[in-house]
């Protein structure tokens, strides 16, 4: 069994359980945490994910990185590492946040601009992506100065592509297909 499959397996019954102890929100918090110390700190993933260091000194360090998280997510991961199974806890909390998104109904859309937008933007960018999905929306910016100008959204598997790289790339590939023969 894939290790994605095994974290999402984890991140369903996390969910559960923080249903039935109406901790969703606090929950769902730490997770979104748990994402963000992985990204950050390159170190604390890789000891969890390590078979060198013992379950028990995993279980240890889990306890004093989420000392002051919600006592459901601290016990989670303190039982997962105690398992053995420390290395998926950052895919089980991505799986965890991405299912609690499924069941709000809330999509994930991804922009990636050549500056920084504004609020007006944003908020075109939202009636958008309105007009795609009906629920509620989760926008990450990205800035990226390659893109010349425009932009480039994700909405689940949907990508709409207005950069002007992109627009450029498109005349040369339409100038470059003419089927034009002088006539000699």
């Amino acid at each position: 069994m894939s290790a994605t499959t095994v974290a999402r397996r984890y991140g369903k019954s996390l969910l559960s359980l923080s249903k039935d102890q109406n901790a969703v929100d606090a929950v769902e918090q730490d997770m979104r945490a748990m994402i963000q110390a992985a990204k950050e700190n390159r170190e604390l993933s890789v000891i969890l994910a390590s078979p060198v260091v013992r379950p028990e000194k995993k279980e240890a360090i889990v306890r004093s990185v989420f000392a002051g998280a919600n006592e459901l997510t601290v016990s989670f991961l303190a039982l997962l590492a105690k398992k053995g199974r420390a290395g998926l806890i950052a895919d089980m909390a991505e799986a965890f946040v991405s299912l609690v998104r499924e069941e709000r109904g809330v999509v994930l859309a991804e922009v990636v601009t050549a500056v920084p937008l504004d609020d007006s933007r944003r908020a075109e960018i939202n009636a958008l992506i309105g007009k795609v999905h009906e629920g509620g929306v989760e926008l990450s910016e990205t800035v990226d100065p390659h893109l010349i100008g425009g932009f480039k959204l994700r909405v689940g598997d949907r990508m709409i592509d207005a950069s002007v790289f992109q627009s450029l790339r498109t005349m040369h590939r339409n100038l470059t297909n003419n089927p034009y023969e002088p006539a000699y």
